[in-house]
């Protein structure tokens, strides 16, 4: 082997890794950093917004912590902004969305699939040596956002890993016995359950805690949630249906984002086209905004990947005189 001494710049390199990404970055977790962050992506919320950058912000700068920075519970309709939140929080305390760790709890309704699957099968067991897709990934980075999708849809066992989670601040996996560290981590709960029910009842209320008390009571009536977990949440936010230009602004914003995506800045794009998303979203609005993505694409993309094809910069949409897009490019 050659002598390590005059393989680089030694002092160099050590500059480099001083100012490269491999070190922490100190994080801006102020109020308004974070609601406008938060803003940026989340749209029609904005009250939910600014008492989710207060908590959050407040909680973070706590230095002794045994227990997550902070559990979210979000209601609220199929669409409404629930999980872009949880990626927005991710994006901007973690440095990526990749650092949320998502449970589909449909997925996790049988006692064998609850516990084994967040937490690893027991020693001996097939694949007990492959840990627990939650423990696992919490022992290499445990700086990570953690959401659980329709959590109403979980077995109770995930109840019960979620009280321990919350309380203790880690869970230990079954087959190694280690013990995976969530005290720097978010966790967030999300449900579509009896959304029109919550809204009711809660019509007309103005007091956080009134509208909290009359949550917590039904759900706890429609025995969705145990009162014990209902008691290690923080903060229970009802997000609102979306309308009228709150939509048309997210629509446009997907669009530049799908044109990103095909490494194309839009420019412009005509109101026609957008109203021509937003009606045809309406056809099916009982699947929200998930289903706008797809009309978009399907409006979008042939355009959008045939300008890649011809090395566009920039792109234009606009309509002619029969309604069809016509699409201008730019570079």
């Amino acid at each position: 082997m050659g002598d390590l001494k005059k393989m680089t710049d030694w002092e160099k390199l050590g500059k480099l890794i001083d100012d490269s990404s491999m070190n922490d970055k100190s994080v801006d977790v102020s109020e308004q950093s974070l609601f406008d962050h938060l803003n940026a992506r989340v749209k029609g919320q904005d009250d939910i917004l600014k008492d989710v950058a207060r908590l959050v912000s407040l909680s973070w700068k706590r230095k002794d912590r045994n227990r997550p920075v902070c559990s979210l519970l979000l209601l609220g309709p199929t669409g409404t902004g629930k999980t872009e939140l949880a990626k927005a929080l991710a994006e901007h305390l973690y440095g990526s969305e990749k650092d949320m760790l998502r449970f589909d709890c449909s997925e996790l309704s049988s006692p064998d699939m609850a516990k084994s699957r967040l937490t690893g099968s027991s020693s001996g067991f097939v694949g007990s040596e492959n840990g627990g897709q939650l423990t696992r990934p919490m022992f290499a980075n445990p700086k990570r956002l953690v959401l659980f999708d329709e959590i109403e849809k979980a077995h109770p066992l995930v109840f019960d890993l979620l009280l321990q989670l919350r309380g203790d601040g880690r869970l230990t996996e079954q087959s190694s016995g280690k013990t995976a560290d969530f005290t720097q981590s978010i966790v967030v709960l999300t449900s579509n359950a009896i959304a029109d029910e919550v809204a009711k009842a809660t019509a007309g209320m103005k007091d956080y805690h009134e509208i909290l008390n009359a949550i917590k009571t039904l759900l706890a009536e429609q025995k969705i949630f145990r009162p014990e977990i209902l008691g290690r949440i923080d903060k229970v936010y009802q997000f609102k249906p979306l309308k009228g230009m709150v939509i048309a602004e997210i629509a446009t914003m997907k669009i530049a984002k799908l044109g990103k995506e095909y490494g194309l800045e839009v420019d412009f794009v005509a109101p026609e086209l957008i109203i021509q998303a937003l009606e045809a979203n309406l056809k099916v609005s009982k699947f929200g905004i998930r289903e706008l993505e797809r009309i978009i694409f399907d409006l979008f993309a042939p355009s959008l990947a045939d300008l890649r094809d011809k090395r566009a910069k920039a792109v234009s949409f606009d309509v002619n005189d029969a309604g069809k897009i016509v699409c201008r490019q730019r570079g």
